[in-house]
């Protein structure tokens, strides 16, 4: 008996894998599925994602149907949790399967806030209330508002629905009105009222349309000549592509890989002769490598080139919008020089009495923006050895920015040449420390400016910025 104990204890345990090796390709039908934790959920939404399950005729492909289901899902991005679970099927119906899916719904209401600093420098608070799901479609409606404490401000409602069609295609539909105000840096103000519509694919493709009334208004009437032929109204009509590859390790600064981006729009598209035509090319490249534990390489490079076409082509006076021009300068563009700093620009009408210049603060010269513009960023990252620095992610850089930026026809009413591009480069070094944020990098620099154009507000010395792009 001694003998028999022992060799019991000795017996292996069940083998599951091997079982199901040998029951994988075993015929089967699917007896039922079960949804559990559907409060808001059209059953509708269920059935379509479920349907293939329904389909599967053996264990194996029941089993990669679920996995599936459960990864679309969980791309709808209205459920905190979801379960699938195959069990047999009752005894009067053999070789059958059923399935049970449990799903924990998110919340439906959604509140956000927050407070900011633009690169223009102006400050900025932001409320949205936002409806998950409430009618069960998986749609996700969102109210935003924006309030500068200049003029910007800006009032938008979206329309989010995934995967129409059961396809892996969200689809984003936007109606906003919106204030930009860029009276300290270039005299105007945009209003735009418009609508937009945006398809997102699984992939890395995004396209846009959009269609904008807009409204360039001097509120300083101190515009400059160049900013005064742009004033009026104008409507947009426009479709843009943008392709992108993100190969990095993390989007908060990488340590290794790469991301490419490029982005084509054009303005025009519709019946009105008078609308704002264009033709906006950009592409972007980041790279990042880590050498040795604690020092990163990351470079970066981004190219631009705008050019009007119909009406506008032939006005080389008013040539392309302000409002979609390419704008150089500050931290996250080309440091060493002001926010739209470094570029085309004009001088401003000057104010009535000084006293009303100092108490507005106005500079002297508009920033006019560009059609052609090319950056280069180069920086050599160092974690810091303090701890609680690293700890939040703090870090170090020594970098080299240089960038140009030209318009599409000069002042001669020729097209802009390589050699006038290359002599138009502006190019500085520095030193200073990168605060990661969600929405960007807060840097503390000190710059020092290599090469300047004249009329460039260049800015030696200590730098703070916000960068929202990695440049």
């Amino acid at each position: 008996e001694a003998q028999m104990a022992d060799q019991a204890s000795q017996k292996k345990p069940y083998d599951y894998q091997e079982r199901y090796r040998h029951v994988r390709q075993k015929p089967l039908s699917v007896y039922s599925v079960e949804v559990k934790g559907d409060e808001r959920t059209r059953p509708g939404l269920f059935a379509k994602v479920l349907d293939p399950v329904y389909r599967a005729s053996t264990l194996d492909e029941l089993r990669v149907r679920c996995v599936e289901a459960n990864a679309v899902l969980n791309s709808y991005d209205i459920f905190d949790r979801v379960d699938i679970e195959m069990d047999a099927g009752p005894r009067e119906h053999p070789d059958s399967a059923k399935v049970t899916v449990e799903v924990s719904e998110k919340k439906k209401l959604n509140l956000k806030g927050g407070a900011y600093v633009s690169q223009q420098g102006e400050g900025s608070m932001e409320i949205s209330v936002g409806l998950n799901n409430a009618l069960g479609y998986a749609e996700k409606l969102d109210v935003e508002f924006i309030k500068g404490h200049e003029r910007s401000n800006s009032c938008t409602l979206a329309w989010n629905q995934p995967r129409v069609g059961n396809v892996d295609v969200d689809v984003v539909t936007r109606a906003f009105q919106q204030v930009s105000c860029s009276k300290r840096l270039s005299s105007f103000d945009e209003t735009a009222r418009g609508v937009s519509v945006t398809a997102v694919g699984g992939g890395p493709a995004t396209v846009d349309y959009s269609l904008v009334w807009r409204e360039i208004a001097d509120p300083t009437r101190l515009a400059s000549k160049s900013v005064r032929h742009q004033l009026g109204h104008s409507l947009k009509s426009s479709v843009s592509y943008t392709y992108q590859v993100d190969e990095r390790d993390r989007p908060v600064r990488p340590g290794a890989g790469y991301l490419a981006r490029v982005r084509s729009e054009l303005a025009g598209v519709g019946w009105d002769p008078q609308m704002t035509t264009f033709l906006k090319q950009e592409a972007e490249v980041q790279a990042a490598h880590t050498p040795a534990e604690g020092v990163t390489f990351f470079a970066s490079a981004k190219l631009g080139a705008m050019m009007p076409l119909g009406q506008n082509a032939k006005d080389p006076e008013k040539g392309t919008c302000i409002a979609d021009r390419f704008f150089l300068g500050g931290i996250g563009s080309l440091r060493g020089f002001e926010p739209h700093g470094a570029g085309p620009s004009d001088e401003r009408r000057p104010p009535p009495t000084k006293a009303a210049a100092s108490g507005e603060n106005l500079i002297t010269r508009d920033a006019l923006g560009g059609d052609v513009l090319a950056q280069l960023f180069a920086s050599y990252q160092l974690e810091p050895k303090w701890s609680k620095l690293r700890d939040i992610g703090v870090y170090g850089h020594f970098f080299v920015n240089a960038g140009t930026l030209m318009p599409w026809i000069t002042s001669e009413r020729k097209r802009v040449s390589g050699r006038e591009l290359a002599d138009s480069f502006r190019a500085s070094v520095g030193v200073g420390l990168v605060f990661p944020l969600p929405v960007g990098n807060i840097e503390v620099n000190y710059c020092h400016t290599l090469r300047s154009r004249p009329g460039d507000r260049v800015k030696n010395g200590l730098q703070i910025g916000l960068a929202t792009a990695l440049m």
